[in-house]
């Protein structure tokens, strides 16, 4: 099978006709490809549907996957906590751009409930979250603001992955290979 460029079909009307775990096929142009996940991160595809296939190297979905997992702990407590939390909200808000939501670094990614998030805040003491690099480098910046302590543990680490979107469906992975069906 000869492989071809997905960058050659970015922006271009794709319909999805078939997906299973490590591939999706799809129809550009009354043509059948098969798009192979290479090391599979993340994929959200529900429907067999058609849309705009765009592909990215960099979106706000990658730094999941892009940048390693920091675990932050709160040593002290702040003056003023609602305009603290207001602004860790805003500053993951803003990396993050809508694709996910803001809680998902405390809830899921944490396993910390919201209301214990905000009772070690208040205590000054506990897990505040758990997020990739850029978001807790924001982080470190509002608690410098704010006065308040905090401890970071893991490794700072990078890695590159891709992504592509068909209406609000995607994929995530190390890398894609597309080839005629």
């Amino acid at each position: 099978m000869n492989e071809i460029q997905i960058e050659s079909i970015n922006h271009q009307n794709v319909k999805i006709e078939d997906f299973k775990t490590t591939f999706v096929v799809l129809n550009v142009e009354n043509n059948s490809y098969r798009l192979n996940y290479i090391e599979k991160k993340e994929v959200f595809l529900k429907q067999k549907d058609d849309g705009i296939l765009k592909y990215y190297s960099e979106h706000p979905l990658l730094i999941n996957h892009n940048e390693s997992t920091l675990e932050v702990y709160i040593n002290s407590s702040p003056a003023d906590i609602s305009t603290f939390i207001y602004e860790i909200e805003h500053a993951i808000n803003f990396i993050i751009k809508g694709w996910r939501s803001w809680k998902e670094y405390i809830e899921i990614n944490s396993g910390i409930h919201l209301e214990t998030f905000k009772q070690n805040i208040k205590d000054g003491n506990g897990k505040l979250l758990n997020a990739p690099i850029s978001i807790v480098e924001s982080i470190e910046k509002i608690c410098i603001k704010h006065q308040v302590k905090i401890k970071v543990f893991g490794e700072r680490r990078y890695a590159r992955h891709k992504l592509i979107i068909i209406n609000n469906q995607f994929m995530i992975a190390k890398d894609f290979q597309l080839h005629p069906k």
